[in-house]
């Protein structure tokens, strides 16, 4: 009928007006689809964004270990060159250079002495302003300590060794900085295994930073003797490299978009008041500080050490390629050390590595004073030594932090291990030459031992497993 008809248009005419008011849901096939897309399009530039930030963590955190290990070790190597005469070293040569018998306690010691300083203050400073903004500072202080060490360093030897001195105060509390902050940056993200394994990583490149002083030092050896002022070019081009890594370190922190967002300042205080972390820094801080005492104290005076056992008078590359073959076979040892911590984990590392190097410490001290013209094996004894050290201990002490630690409160915690661990690297750079002068290297390689037998004792007693 046409009134059926005209029920019919009516309610056709309001389905039109209902689709043209009301859009498809989603916006219809094509809406979904261009939404759908999109949304991938989102997710795939925010994985591309994930992962290019953990590799700059992990980037900063490698650097950051490296200018570390270089900025320690090159002070020994360096002094050795401005002790020397025409490429050689002895009692018998005037030293280009003469050092003053203060210096020869505080040089070694002072990095070390700000080292602890730089630890406690960045370390704190990373849970509070952020890791970026504190490894700005930190390696602003490191570029400072290395370039005024080399360039501010001239006048008499007196004042010579008075400015490289205090240049390496600065340059220990920016280098101690690194430690904490390096770690807390390169376990950024991600669980308690993942966090170690990726600061397991980053702190194989003390590995090559322990190394580089001596191949550096090597090349700038070989320069011909004829070169005005060789002595004071070689010393000062070692010491001023040093700001090389802190530099990249610096940039990169520096082009970093954003910031890491941080604790307000009653939160982080109440994570740090926490008891249950304070009795676990027992464990971490405890064994870093007696392996740091063996460890350190052997590694500053490893041309003193190498000059005892193949006699004093040597040239600087002898001494220089010993020292260089002794830092490779460190390098193994902590590769080694990264393919072993996922099977046993950093506790087990470092008892069973501080207990070896006991053993092989009082080895060392039984051939010395029973037969001290064994040079091969002495020298021997002593690249087993870095090997143990660096495979076990000096990666588990590093690490123990990061797995114990959560991270709010990991930066900050982590610093106290390694202000602690720097105290007791204090500890052995003045008794090393005390003990050495009146009772002979066998009594230090003895001290030593005693060290890492108590280390591991601590560490398998009071490190959480």
């Amino acid at each position: 009928s046409s009134r059926d008809r005209a029920r019919a248009a009516a309610a056709m005419d309001n389905a039109d007006s209902y689709r043209k008011e009301v859009p498809p849901l989603y916006g219809g096939v094509d809406s979904t689809a261009s939404t759908v897309s999109g949304s991938i399009k989102s997710s795939s530039a925010s994985s591309t964004a994930i992962v290019g930030t953990s590799e700059r963590c992990n980037f900063v955190a490698a650097c950051g270990n490296f200018s570390i290990q270089y900025n320690y070790a090159c002070a020994s190597i360096a002094t050795a060159i401005m002790l020397s005469h025409n490429g050689f070293t002895g009692d018998g040569l005037q030293p280009d250079f003469p050092q003053p018998n203060w210096a020869k306690t505080c040089l070694f010691s002072v990095v070390f002495i700000g080292s602890v300083a730089g630890m406690l203050t960045m370390g704190f400073l990373g849970d509070f302003l952020g890791i970026k903004q504190a490894l700005v500072l930190t390696n602003l202080l490191t570029v400072l300590g290395a370039m005024s060490s080399a360039l501010l360093s001239w006048g008499s030897s007196e004042t010579v060794w008075t400015v490289i001195t205090a240049s390496r105060f600065v340059l220990g509390v920016g280098v101690g900085g690194n430690y904490p902050l390096s770690a807390a940056k390169a376990s950024q993200g991600g669980g308690a295994e993942e966090a170690v394994a990726k600061a397991g990583v980053a702190f194989f490149w003390q590995g090559p930073g322990s190394l580089a002083p001596y191949l550096f030092g090597l090349v700038l050896l070989a320069l011909p003797q004829t070169v005005p002022g060789l002595t004071s070019l070689q010393f000062r081009m070692l010491l001023g490299a040093g700001a090389l890594p802190a530099l990249v370190v610096l940039n990169a922190s520096l082009s970093e978009p954003g910031g890491v967002s941080v604790q307000r300042p009653w939160n982080l205080l109440e994570s740090i008041r926490n008891p249950a972390h304070w009795l676990a820094l027992i464990g971490t801080a405890g064994t870093w500080f007696l392996f740091d005492v063996a460890f350190y104290g052997t590694m500053v005076f490893i041309p003193t050490i190498l000059q005892s056992v193949f006699g004093a008078e040597q040239s600087l590359r002898d001494l220089a390629m010993r020292a260089t073959m002794m830092s490779v076979l460190g390098i193994f040892g902590m590769a080694l050390g990264l393919i072993i911590l996922p099977k046993v984990g950093p506790r087990a590392m470092n008892t069973w590595g501080l207990a070896l190097a006991s053993v092989t410490f009082g080895a060392f001290a039984s051939v010395y004073r029973r037969s001290p013209e064994q040079s091969v094996v002495l020298f021997s004894f002593l690249c087993a030594l870095f090997f143990l050290l660096n495979m076990g201990p000096q990666i588990a002490t590093y690490l123990l932090p990061v797995e114990v630690f959560p991270p709010e409160v990991r930066s900050t915690f982590h610093g106290l291990s390694a202000a602690a661990a720097k105290v007791g690297a204090v500890v052995g750079a003045l008794l090393f030459p005390i003990i050495s002068d009146r009772f002979g290297v066998p009594a230090v390689m003895l001290t030593q031992a005693a060290f890492c037998a108590t280390g591991a004792l601590l560490s398998h007693v009071a490190v959480p497993s």
